[in-house]
């Protein structure tokens, strides 16, 4: 009989340990890439400048390359919109040195912190000029180091990474419609 006590008691604590750790909750904090709180007086039509965001960008935790092979999304700390959603008002805004007569394609590959502390962001793009048939292509990628460690570093980082690759998109498409 008391060994049937002491077993229950063990088991009752074991359970109500068990129950204390799977309810317990933890602090989800959002980000949203910094440049997106500037005013912006013009916008072009998402038909006109349009983004696409591969699957391992588009999950709403953040992504961190732990190291050549290991990668991690964030369960903690994810984006406040999806990145897509975020990255084409972006675009819209950005890219506005051709008066939005052109189509811009943007493909995102990779947009995450890597191992070594740095903010990368990489894929291709296409521009297509309205007035004619002329079509440009390109890639980049742009790393940036991050100043400090943790995820608000690590998102200004990649708002960064991202704002270069909109100016080189966008020196190439201005090169090209003659600006």
């Amino acid at each position: 009989m008391k060994i049937k006590r002491i077993l229950i008691g063990s088991v009752s604590s074991a359970v109500v340990f068990l129950a204390g750790c799977s309810s317990q909750s933890y602090n989800i904090t959002q980000y949203r890439l910094p440049h997106l709180s500037q005013s912006v007086d013009a916008v072009c039509p998402a038909s006109k400048r349009n983004v696409v965001v591969g699957e391992a960008a588009s999950k709403m935790g953040i992504q961190i390359q732990q190291d050549e092979t290991r990668w991690h999304t964030a369960k903690q700390h994810r984006w406040s919109t999806p990145l897509s959603n975020q990255l084409q008002r972006s675009i819209q805004h950005l890219m506005l040195n051709d008066d939005c007569s052109g189509f811009l394609t943007v493909m995102i590959d990779d947009f995450y912190g890597s191992y070594d502390s740095h903010a990368v962001v990489a894929g291709h793009w296409q521009y297509e000029m309205a007035s004619s048939e002329n079509t440009v292509r390109g890639t980049f990628t742009e790393k940036v180091p991050l100043k400090a460690d943790g995820y608000p570093a690590l998102v200004s980082a990649l708002d960064e990474a991202w704002l270069h690759s909109m100016d080189t998109i966008s020196l190439a498409v201005g090169s090209m419609s003659g600006d």
